[in-house]
């Protein structure tokens, strides 16, 4: 029987109730990478292993096929011909960035809460909502007595936000499957992903003092490569006899002309710690963050420094402030289908007499190398006497599926039907699962004109999207797996 968009919808409203208390308890995981918890058994930490463990259970009460794979990183649920010669994958991830609580407002990272329409928590937006939305998906289909051609598996992984090794493990042990979408991006169809490509920086800070200038003792933002960093923290040494309530006032005035962000001065035993709060996104749209380590390096760039940790504070506040499409590095890009280069400085830490290091990660479009950008960040290098290299990471290449493929126009077709909207696609800036598959899209669970929140403090996903989407994606997995 071919079913309306009404009662595919219908359908999946039915499940709601229970959907948001499995909901509910999968957010209050911390699911974020713990190398101190971390074993040969549970190589990501304890946090993740809680949240694979969890999904586990609710499959098995649910009656579906699950398994640990790749080395215990990987859990995966099955539905369909045990021999079918065609696997359809749905790949999404359970662990999150850090919860930074302190910036925090609406509640703790991982004490959910239901405001409204909106349910807050860390991974509400990326992506524990999605996924559960998929998961219930497969339900609603198993439910209604579908049973597929081709076979489904959810493949839920756990390295997503750092190294990709649960995914790299799974290929190499298992293989690809025939042809999916991961629920890791937005709405409509995602056939094409941009290159990421990180760009480290090592030096080292100053080794001697010299008190006639001011004096950086410490630089540290950022904790991830793709966040852009929300809070920075320095602490300078000021030359011998500068006015100590000057420098403060002038912090304060700096802060107070720039009301976008906040910041604290304060003075202790002989050094000044400056903290400046500007706005963290998720590193794939810096556009839409406020850098706090280069507005605190913009800041102090107006001082003198010596040697390194004048390099250093030059590089960040005079030569790459406000840098998101890499103009002053040379480097402004733009194809036709998948738009502009960015950049985001995720990580910023000097120490005096010790190994400092600067990440830039880009994301690029067809038509510029890695080559091209590993060149002008040498050339625009200035006075650090650096180290630089590109860092080679799993799953960081462009990616792009034919738009012709079935893969691209049947899930186009429909996503219109249920939005009542025209066919179209998106070319991502963020990076997803589906691009380790050669017909393999991103595909919700984020719809457009929607407020991204991955990555950010007060995090939250729309309840009422979520019965929609779970609608999509039991339509999605119908169609292409019967």
């Amino acid at each position: 029987m071919i079913k309306s968009i009404v009662q595919w919808q219908q359908e999946a409203e039915a499940y709601q109730p229970e959907l948001v208390q499995d909901l509910l308890q999968f957010l209050a995981i911390p699911s974020v990478l713990d190398p101190v918890t971390a074993t040969l058994q549970h190589p990501f930490g304890a946090g993740i292993e809680m949240a694979l463990a969890y999904l586990v259970d609710i499959a098995t009460r649910d009656g579906f096929t699950v398994e640990r794979v790749a080395d215990n990183m990987v859990v995966v649920v099955d539905y369909g011909p045990s021999d079918a010669s065609e696997t359809v994958g749905v790949l999404s991830h359970v662990d999150v960035v850090p919860g930074n609580a302190a910036s925090w407002r609406t509640t703790l990272p991982f004490s959910p809460k239901i405001i409204g329409n909106r349910i807050y928590a860390r991974g509400a937006h990326d992506m524990k909502v999605d996924l559960l939305a998929s998961y219930y998906a497969l339900r609603q289909l198993r439910d209604s007595g579908f049973w597929p051609r081709r076979k489904i598996r959810l493949i839920f992984g756990s390295d997503e936000e750092s190294d990709w090794r649960d995914m790299k493990t799974y290929l190499e042990q298992i293989g690809e499957p025939t042809l999916g979408f991961s629920p890791d991006g937005t709405f409509p169809v995602v056939p094409g992903e941009k290159g990421v490509q990180t760009i480290v920086i090592k030096f080292q800070g100053n080794q001697m003092y010299n008190t006639t200038y001011m004096q950086l003792i410490s630089f540290e933002s950022g904790n991830r490569d793709n966040v852009v960093p929300g809070v920075a923290k320095a602490i300078v040494r000021l030359p011998d006899g500068a006015d100590i309530n000057k420098f403060l006032a002038q912090y304060e005035a700096y802060l107070t002309n720039l009301p976008v962000i906040t910041g604290i001065g304060q003075y202790d035993d002989g050094h000044i710690s400056l903290t400046l709060y500007g706005k963290s996104v998720h590193g794939a749209y810096p556009e839409d963050g406020l850098n706090a380590g280069t507005y605190l390096a913009h800041f102090l760039d107006q001082f003198e420094f010596t040697d390194q940790a004048h390099a250093f504070i030059e590089f960040l506040g005079n030569g790459n402030h406000q840098n998101v499409f890499g103009e002053k590095l040379g480097l402004v890009f733009h194809d036709d289908i998948m738009g502009d280069l960015t950049m985001n400085i995720g990580q910023m830490n000097y120490y005096h007499s010790a190994n400092s290091d600067i990440r830039i990660q880009f994301r690029f479009p067809i038509g510029i190398t890695e080559t091209a950008i590993l060149t002008q960040v040498q050339r625009h290098i200035g006075g650090l006497k650096a180290r630089i290299f590109k860092e080679a990471q799993f799953g960081n290449q462009l990616h792009m599926v034919d738009l012709k493929d079935p893969i691209v126009n049947v899930l186009e077709e429909i996503y219109a039907e249920h939005t009542h909207t025209q066919k179209t696609y998106k070319i991502s800036n963020g990076g997803s699962y589906a691009r380790l598959l050669k017909r393999g899209v991103a595909f919700g669970g984020q719809f457009p004109d929607v407020e991204i929140t991955s990555h950010q403090p007060d995090e939250y996903a729309l309840l009422d999207h979520i019965p929609k989407t779970q609608a999509i994606f039991a339509h999605a997995l119908h169609d292409i797996s019967k």
